[in-house]
């Protein structure tokens, strides 16, 4: 919850200070958006509009349905994880708009973009999509999936934002502070939900790493230890241990031998002893 607190501080500054300058440029801005200007080789802008476009439209709400059907363990469980998913990426959605009305940051020139925006600057809408969704994806893979299999999937999920946020400022339609934002009201955003409702979630664990599984030096994995002497239970009869009934095994003493069969000389004493 620090984290949340921090970037609710951090965005309440930023969104401040872009207020009080009425949209102006803040330190950082200028000198980002002419970097993204003197480097805009052909190839470089295809594959910049070619990301961006993934942060808008429909892929982000059929991420999140996906990310849905995988937090959830049964049918109807999935379904409403998928549902309250997709509230919360409308819902953030619809805060981040009227921010946006309400502080009316413009844009850069328009002559200086490489591809197609409308509507007003900050926070940047395409960053600040691509961040829910990508917090919702970490959420349910973290849920469900081995920990291995969940590490790569939020590290190419985080990287899929962050990437997504960089070609607004690359391609020219956003300030640096404007996807700086995003990113923020995201993480402000997904600490509200998961705090009022996703941390009160079961986590379902799969795989190698969960408790009991193979390889990860349970009690299940380990090898069965030598019992001590004491919890060995009874000593077993000397017969059991490979001595011949009628002579003494090493450490006995003579009340604990078990008496042996009347032969020879031992049953004319005792027939002597009774006469």
């Amino acid at each position: 919850m620090l984290l949340a607190v921090v970037c609710a501080l951090l965005f309440t500054g930023l969104a401040t200070a872009v207020g009080l300058r009425h949209g102006a440029p803040l330190p950082g801005d200028p000198a980002a958006h002419a970097w993204g200007l003197a480097h805009r080789p052909p190839e470089a802008v295809a594959l910049a509009r070619g990301i961006t476009a993934t942060g808008t439209g429909p892929w982000p709400y059929v991420l999140v349905v996906i990310a849905g059907f995988l937090a959830g363990r049964t049918a109807r469980e999935r379904l409403r994880i998928a549902v309250v998913l997709l509230v919360v990426l409308v819902a953030g959605q619809l805060v981040r708009t009227g921010m946006m009305e309400l502080l009316a940051r413009a844009r850069p020139a328009p002559a200086e973009w490489a591809t197609q925006a409308s509507g007003f600057a900050f926070p940047s809408g395409h960053a600040t999509t691509s961040a829910l969704t990508a917090g919702l994806l970490c959420w349910a893979t973290t849920r469900g999936a081995r920990v291995d299999l969940a590490r790569t999937s939020c590290t190419l999920a985080v990287c899929w934002a962050v990437a997504v946020g960089l070609t607004r400022v690359y391609l020219g339609v956003h300030w640096a502070s404007d996807v700086i934002g995003g990113w923020l009201f995201a993480v402000v955003w997904l600490s509200l939900w998961w705090w009022g409702w996703a941390r009160r979630l079961p986590v379902e664990s799969t795989g190698r790493d969960r408790p009991g599984a193979p390889g990860t030096g349970t009690a299940l994995d380990s090898p069965t230890a030598p019992l001590p002497p004491e919890a060995s239970g009874p000593r077993p009869p000397t017969k059991a241990r490979g001595w011949p009934p009628s002579s003494d095994a090493p450490g006995s003493s003579p009340s604990s031998r078990a008496p042996g069969p009347l032969t020879g000389d031992r049953h004319d004493h005792l027939l002597d002893a009774n006469v």
